[in-house]
């Protein structure tokens, strides 16, 4: 926990840092083709840079050789590694980044790292510019999905997806807790087989065959 709090402390510092450093490339964002490419780039050496000033010796700081690869920055340590993963979203839509998948959300990044966050850049894809940035934990960036009160997802993937940019910049927060967060994901993997069953599946069985469904449930 003294990692995350120290990491936690340092959100004012690094929204700063990152700011600086966006705001002096102006108008020079390249076109919206590998805009985000950029912004991520520029940020994650930044951001680096300040981890390896703050952060204990002992800990290794690393960023992926390859592109699209998660997480962005890795912190491990002798007691289990710690992630941030940086996306890059225009002003004039929605964020709808991916944050992973409700099916592999839990292994692939919740019991791999004690805690994960999200740094978040808006920018502005027709002046070409940064307008601001956003440090929070990865739970607090999740949005909601009013129809089961769990986590927001793209419905046809299950893709996990970000709250608006209201409640970014209100510090809207859906889920306070791990458990809080745990309780949505399990809500939103139901909800999703719900509607794929009635939507996909129900209309295509036979009766024997719905029969041979509702057997599954009293093995």
């Amino acid at each position: 926990m003294e990692l995350v709090n120290t990491i936690n402390k340092l959100k004012p510092q690094i929204i700063k840092d990152v700011s600086i450093v966006l705001t002096s490339i102006g108008s020079n964002i390249d076109n919206y083709t590998i805009a985000w490419e950029q912004l991520q780039y520029i940020s994650s050496s930044k951001l680096i840079n300040l981890l390896k000033d703050r952060l204990p010796e002992n800990c290794i700081i690393s960023s992926p050789t390859s592109k699209s690869t998660y997480p962005d920055i890795k912190i491990e340590t002798e007691y289990g590694n710690y992630a941030i993963d940086i996306k890059a979203n225009e002003r004039s839509k929605e964020p709808w980044f991916d944050m992973g998948r409700l099916d592999t959300l839990k292994e692939k990044r919740l019991d791999k790292y004690i805690e994960e966050w999200k740094l978040v850049i808006k920018y502005d894809s027709i002046k070409n510019k940064f307008i601001k940035a956003y440090f929070l934990l990865f739970r607090e960036a999740v949005g909601i999905r009013e129809e089961c009160q769990g986590l927001k997802y793209r419905p046809y993937d299950g893709k996990i997806r970000p709250k608006n940019w209201v409640d970014f910049e209100n510090e809207k927060v859906y889920w306070n807790t791990k458990n809080d967060f745990l309780g949505g994901l399990r809500k939103s993997i139901l909800n999703r087989w719900e509607n794929n069953i009635k939507k996909h599946l129900i209309s295509q069985l036979s009766k024997d065959e719905k029969n041979q469904f509702r057997n599954l449930f009293d093995e």
